[in-house]
């Protein structure tokens, strides 16, 4: 019996305004995050043989979230969480 791909769909981007290049990522899942030389940004390195737990560990390394991962078209993490109270704005006009 054939076990389905885990990284089927799975999309994995940086985003370039949030990584700081601390390089947690590269010290969490070595050989699996680089930064780039010259940007200095951490990047994903091109390989089938990287598993989905070590694009996970270098994804929650990150203090930034700058590691988005998405799977089939939904963001698996770092996960969005909806505000518990409303809109910031939308309380500051009603006190007015």
């Amino acid at each position: 019996m054939n076990q389905p791909d885990p990284k089927r769909g799975l999309n994995v981007r940086v985003d370039p305004h949030r990584c700081i290049a601390n390089a947690k990522c590269t010290r969490a899942a070595p050989g699996v995050y680089i930064l780039d030389e010259e940007t200095g940004l951490a990047e994903l390195v091109d390989d089938d043989s990287v598993t989905v737990q070590q694009i996970f560990a270098g994804a929650r390394a990150c203090p930034t979230q700058a590691i988005i991962v998405e799977q089939h078209g939904h963001r698996v993490f770092p996960q969005i969480l909806t505000p518990m109270f409303g809109d910031r704005d939308d309380q500051g006009a009603s006190e007015s």
